[in-house]
């Protein structure tokens, strides 16, 4: 007697289904490669971030995030205030000694002119207009004796006014020189030690002085890289 063939019933069918497809090729992994050579560590990497093969073109992905955006933050310079003019900052690198200055070693050579050439107006009187009508003169202003130690020190070739001044070198305070200026007088610092024929104390011409004056009013210029 032959035994009845059972039906087959549709949730076999289902299974052998699934069991097929599921022998098939994932997608996560790509497209299937044959021969052994090939680097397929390419395919083992999540699907967020899987490279397509190298005979696939590479699509441009725009990836969007909920995260909040901030403004760049602000630098440090733009937080700061405007630097403000003043006579010198730190210790002064010369020196007053006996009414001469006194260059420290370490100065360029043509800080040490200018110190040299201030010493020797320290003999010369206030003339009003000295210094410029006869550069080599029996006394000196105080533009006058401004140009002569920048032109001493081999800074400048000539003799400027007060007011010439204004647009001379770089603005700002300098390392080593600074010129003090505005229309009517102009004095400077050298190493921090200031050469001046007014403020205090007064004296009848262009002086070494240690004590700072108000910089009010005056525009500091220097020499380039000095």
């Amino acid at each position: 007697m032959k035994k009845r063939r059972r039906p087959v019933r549709f949730f076999q069918i289902s299974l052998i289904t699934g069991l097929l497809v599921s022998c098939g090729v994932d997608s996560r992994w790509g497209p299937p490669k044959t021969g052994l050579r090939e680097n397929m560590a390419w395919q083992y990497t999540s699907t967020e971030t899987a490279a397509a093969p190298a005979e696939a073109p590479i699509a441009p992905v725009s990836v969007t995030t909920n995260e909040p955006t901030f403004p760049p933050p602000l630098m440090a310079h733009s937080l700061a205030p405007p630097p403000q003019p003043q006579a010198f900052s730190g210790e002064k690198k010369v020196r007053l000694i006996n009414g001469k200055a006194v260059a420290p070693a370490h100065a360029p050579e043509v800080v040490k002119r200018a110190v040299a050439a201030g010493n020797r107006m320290q003999k010369y009187p206030y003339k009003f207009g000295g210094g410029h009508a006869k550069l080599d003169d029996t006394g000196y202003d105080c533009s006058g004796s401004t140009s002569y130690v920048l032109r001493e020190a081999g800074i400048i070739s000539d003799q400027m006014t007060s007011r010439g001044f204004l647009n001379y070198g770089q603005s700002g305070v300098g390392e080593w020189i600074t010129v003090w200026t505005k229309d009517g007088h102009v004095y400077m610092t050298v190493g921090g030690l200031r050469l001046d024929t007014g403020g205090s104390p007064r004296s009848d011409g262009p002086r070494w002085k240690d004590k700072t004056r108000s910089t009010s009013g005056f525009l500091p210029r220097h020499p380039p890289g000095l």
